[in-house]
């Protein structure tokens, strides 16, 4: 279980899609334009501590998760909907969480992956908690997710999204 400590884009995502308003905005995005919550979190992450994402970024980053989504998290989460489809009105609540859980290693995969691949690329310029980070505007997280989504969609995200979040309000509380 090494391979799951240490992740802070992991930590990020607990504490940044724990909020309501981004769980809802990141799984409109997933509905409405096939958008990956994983790579949309990616994004915020990076652009949360200043850093910007170009094409070739983002072709890699979908290279190196695109066969663990086809074949492992994007059928555990259709299991997961039919269970609790299947499973509504049950007193036995049990099966459809285990499954719920499942789906939540494989995306911490999914994101063990994202992490480790920037590590390598970037090396030690990755510090996304150095204290020495500037004040940051939101600006990169925009510019990176607005890249992202026009790969497949003409929607943008603006200003006033819940995505758009400073690093500093999504650490986790030990």
């Amino acid at each position: 279980m090494s391979q799951f400590t240490g992740n802070p884009f992991w930590d990020y995502s607990l504490v940044h899609y724990g909020r309501p308003e981004v769980a809802r905005a990141c799984l409109e995005l997933q509905e409405d334009v096939g958008a990956n919550v994983n790579l949309v979190l990616f994004c915020c992450w990076l652009g949360s501590s200043g850093q910007v994402l170009t094409v070739q970024d983002l072709d890699e980053a979908e290279e190196i998760i695109r066969d663990w989504n086809e074949q492992v998290v994007e059928p555990l989460r259709g299991v997961r909907r039919f269970v609790q489809s299947e499973f509504a009105g049950f007193a036995d609540q049990e099966w459809p969480q285990d499954v719920k859980q499942l789906e939540l290693r494989a995306e911490r995969v999914v994101q063990n992956r994202l992490c480790n691949w920037w590590r390598t690329k970037c090396g030690s310029s990755t510090d996304t908690d150095r204290d020495d980070r500037r004040k940051l505007s939101g600006e990169e997280q925009l510019q990176n997710l607005n890249l992202y989504l026009s790969r497949t969609s003409d929607i943008a995200i603006h200003s006033g999204s819940p995505l758009a979040w400073p690093l500093a309000s999504a650490k986790p509380k030990n």
